[in-house]
This record gives C-alpha cells, structure tokens and sequence, in this order.
C-alpha cells in the first residue's frame, strides 16, 4: 500500500463521519423546524408560560430550518454546527424545568431523562461539527 492510499483510507471514515455528522444537523434542523410549524401545539407546552408560544414557536422553527439549511453548504457548515450546539444549549434548560414541573411535557421521568441525554449529544454533535468545519478552513468562527 503506498502513502497515498494509506492516507485514503485513513480520511475515508472521517470523511462519512462527518457526512454522517452534517446529515445529522440538517435533518433534526429541517425537519424538526417543519414539525413546529405544522403542529404547534404539540410544541406549545415545552414554551415557558410567560412567553407567547405560537411566535416562540414560528421564531424556533425558522431559526431550525435556517441551521439545518446553513449545515448543507461547506462555507456555512462550521458556524451552523455553532449555532446548532447553541440552540439545543438554549433548549436544555426547558428540558430540565420538566423534572420540576407539575404537568411534565415528558413524563415519566425516563422519558425526560433520555430527552437531556439527546439534547447533550445534539450538542456535542454541533461543537464537533464547528470543529471539524473550523479545522479544515482554518477560520476561528
């Protein structure tokens, strides 16, 4: 095997790792925004009560959709992995609020558990695609 072949084959999984990766920001991105947008009040209850749900929920969703769209092209990639890792940052605390909650919007508390757990991977997965878009354009942002 030469050189050249060995750092092929040594990139190949890091190259569908990061596809797997960007795939992964766009779709939840994408179709998580649509899902706002079409059933609302399925997401209204995760809204604080002090907020008026449906533009929260119109803002979220075009917020998503334009991440998981910016996640799509090379030159936006980084800095939608950033913003994608901010907003599940954003999130996790109205995840956190259903442990205390009387009327917990994921119940029973298994439920809730594996939604934090998720929320952090999510945004484990925005920080390693920052990185990753940050390392090979050399850019800080």
């Amino acid at each position: 095997m030469t050189e050249r072949q060995v750092d092929a084959s040594i990139k190949t999984p890091s190259r569908i790792a990061g596809w797997a990766l960007t795939a992964l920001v766009a779709l939840v991105m994408i179709l998580g925004g649509v899902a706002h947008l079409a059933k609302p009040e399925a997401f209204a209850p995760l809204v604080p009560p002090w907020l008026p749900a449906y533009p929260v929920l119109v803002a979220a969703a075009v917020v998503q959709i334009l991440i998981g769209a910016a996640a799509l092209w090379p030159r936006t990639r980084a800095l939608a992995g950033l913003a994608f890792a901010a907003l599940c940052l954003a999130y996790l605390p109205l995840h956190l609020w259903d442990y205390i909650r009387t009327d917990p919007v994921f119940a029973p508390p298994v439920a809730a558990t594996i939604r934090v757990v998720v929320q952090l991977l999510f945004i484990w997965a925005g920080v390693t695609l920052w990185r990753r878009g940050r390392s090979s354009t050399g850019s800080m942002l």
